[in-house]
């Protein structure tokens, strides 16, 4: 039996919140852009950020990246980076209203599930995925049992216009021993001989048997397409399959749009562990008009799945906007901060942004540091112990999104970390990426614009901006390894008395703010937010600070963890795993704990970390410590 694993990972979630701010019941109630509003706030914030580890923002290059640099050659930090921070900053402290397709990518997670322990979460999941291929066991002439999935059918996919459709094969696919002899003549000289591919042929069977196999056309013989699927797994050699010519009078079954993106962000998710032995493009739907490649495929509950494998990958029943916190319809028609500050554009409307962002020059002299090789894997939803809220809080486990009523942790961060050695295997240097940022200590310096803000608004942005006391924001690539963590300061609030301007005046008089002043000036905006967010979400006495998920935020943003337990996990570790990874309020109430019983005491995180473990009653984390003890 495998060993239960306690679960980390290099990031954590801030979870939804059940309020939202929608303080615009149209865009008809946004100031216009075509003229200063005296009662509004416009002017202009000088920011500084300082690297506190090396940051890196790519130029682009896939084949050889560098630091971003300006058309003047400069090193620097692209004011599209700094938006994008800021917004997602803002749609924490704003509490806006997430939208599936614009802030969250509405698809279906698609899995393969075909081994499961006897009562464990996945085992509800085998069930589904067995049922969906109707899995039957049978019987060989040999008297060998096999299993086979009885509704999945072959086929042709080919790009018809801008959709996609499915042509049957003339007959059922035929298996294909790789000792057949016509197959091994196929692997004589051949480079990679079992790699995916495909090739063309022409066969003869007899009855539900290939008999011969040719690659030039021979009286007799049928056209078809023989599967290679990869490699074999384990010492049980895998079958090839013969797929007969397509019927293309056929009525064929049309890819659905959401079908089609469930399967490109399933390729593109796999795509670095299928590259580490393939050529993942060998998965990749076809991109020219006219073209086709042999498919298995299944229709369930209203789903089209393909793919290359006879046991095919399939999506669960809900997609990820299932578990978005549920909402009143006409929530979705009005506006939110992040949407009415900085802009949008739907089939409907458009509003265009009240702030600009200025790329931010690093210092004169600023030079890149020497390439840093590391595997940039991202967190996959795939993991659903990762990615959903767990069933409960005593006895942990984890939901998938099987369950109707399954729910997403909410805003994906990375821990801040100090950064690591990173190096990449040599059989994963074709998946690894060699970055080239600027050291620390590397200072980067922008200017933002503001148009007719109100009081509140100006807070929020100075709040996203700032953070609070000893908080960091992160930044670029390389976030699971520590890069990317800047320390961003308020140099100047410049504030334009329009006054001046509607008087007479030809040029508004500048108000600015530095030192104390500005300090007491930013504090005051962004009390004017917090008072505004308290009314708008009926708080009462409740400060917006105060609200446990802003003190997730504001927990993640400051706390340096270290590398042990907040690293990605081993890939093995994945599979032996049914914890849900612990949340960030698990964290920050251990040290909550812990301050209040020893205040004095300087703040590790390895009793956070053996106090998480022992509530996840990890049996890997007691025979740990066992065998510590022997060590003494």
């Amino acid at each position: 039996m495998s060993e239960k694993k306690s679960v980390y990972a290099p990031y954590n979630f801030v979870p939804f919140s059940g309020k939202v701010q929608l303080p615009y019941e149209t865009v008809a109630e946004l100031p216009r852009h075509d003229r200063f509003d005296p009662e509004r706030k416009t002017g202009e914030i000088q920011i500084t950020m300082t690297a506190e580890t090396p940051v890196f923002i790519s130029d682009g290059n896939k084949d050889e990246p560098h630091f971003f640099r300006g058309t003047n050659g400069t090193f620097m930090i692209p004011g599209s980076s700094v938006r994008g921070m800021v917004r997602e900053n803002m749609q924490i402290l704003g509490y806006g209203l997430v939208k599936s397709g614009e802030d969250l990518e509405d698809y279906q997670i698609y899995f393969r599930e075909m081994a499961a322990a006897r009562g464990s979460t996945a085992e509800t999941l085998k069930k589904y995925y067995q049922t969906a291929l109707g899995v039957e066991t049978k019987r060989s002439e040999t008297g060998k049992t096999y299993t086979i999935p009885q509704r999945v059918q072959s086929g042709y996919i080919r790009l018809e216009g801008n959709a996609y459709r499915i042509y049957p094969t003339k007959g059922p696919y035929l298996r294909v021993s790789r000792k057949h002899p016509d197959v091994q003549r196929f692997y004589s000289g051949v480079q990679k001989a079992d790699n995916a591919r495909v090739l063309q042929v022409f066969y003869r069977k007899d009855g539900g048997r290939v008999k011969q196999i040719r690659t030039e056309r021979t009286d007799g013989f049928q056209s078809g397409s023989l599967l290679f699927t990869g490699k074999s797994v384990g010492n049980k050699p895998n079958h090839l399959y013969l797929f007969p010519a397509a019927d293309w009078e056929a009525d064929p079954v049309a890819l659905s749009k959401s079908d089609e993106l469930s399967y490109r962000e399933d390729w593109e998710k796999r795509r670095n562990n299928l590259g580490a032995y393939y050529d993942p493009d060998f998965w990749k739907l076809p991109e020219q008009a006219g073209e086709f490649k042999p498919v298995f495929y299944l229709s369930y509950e209203e789903h089209i799945y393909c793919g290359m494998a006879l046991f095919l990958r399939i999506g669960y029943r809900f997609p990820l906007s299932h578990g978005l916190p549920s909402r009143r319809e006409d929530q979705y028609e009005r506006l939110d901060y992040p949407h009415g500050m900085l802009g949008y554009a739907d089939s409907d409307s458009a509003y265009r942004s009240r702030v600009s962002f200025g790329d931010c020059p690093a210092d004169a002299g600023a030079k890149e540091v020497q390439p840093i090789s590391m595997i940039l894997g991202e967190p996959k939803p795939s993991y659903y112990p990762g990615y959903v809220v767990p069933k409960g809080e005593e006895v942990p486990v984890a939901k998938h999104y099987n369950e109707e009523d399954f729910k997403l942790r909410g805003y994906k961060q990375y821990w801040l970390k100090e950064p690591v050695a990173t190096s990449v295997p040599e059989d994963k240097k074709r998946v690894g990426t060699e970055l080239r940022p600027l050291p620390a200590g590397t200072k980067f310096q922008g200017v933002i614009r503001y148009k007719n803000l109100s009081e509140a608004e100006l807070g929020l942005l100075l709040w996203a901006l700032r953070l609070d006391e000893g908080c960091y924001q992160n930044i670029g690539m390389g976030k699971p390894y520590g890069y990317g963590r800047v320390k961003l300061t308020i140099d100047s609030l410049t504030e334009y008395d329009l006054d001046g301007l509607y008087n007479g005046g030809l040029v508004p008089t500048n108000r600015k703010k530095t030192g104390h002043d500005l300090e007491n000036t930013v504090e005051s905006y962004i009390r004017a937010y917090d008072n505004a967010a308290s009314l708008e979400m009926n708080l009462k006495k409740q400060h917006l600070r105060d609200r446990p998920e802003i003190q997730d935020f504001l927990f993640l943003k400051r706390t340096i963890q270290p590398e042990e337990g907040f690293s990605y996990m081993p890939l093995e570790s994945y599979k032996n795993t049914t914890e849900p990874l612990p949340t960030v309020r698990d964290f920050r109430k251990q040290e909550e704990a812990r301050k209040a019983l020893e205040p004095d005491k300087p703040q590790t995180m390895d009793d956070m970390l053996a106090a998480l473990q022992k509530k996840y009653n990890s049996p890997s984390t007691r025979s740990a410590n066992k065998q510590g003890k022997r060590k003494k």
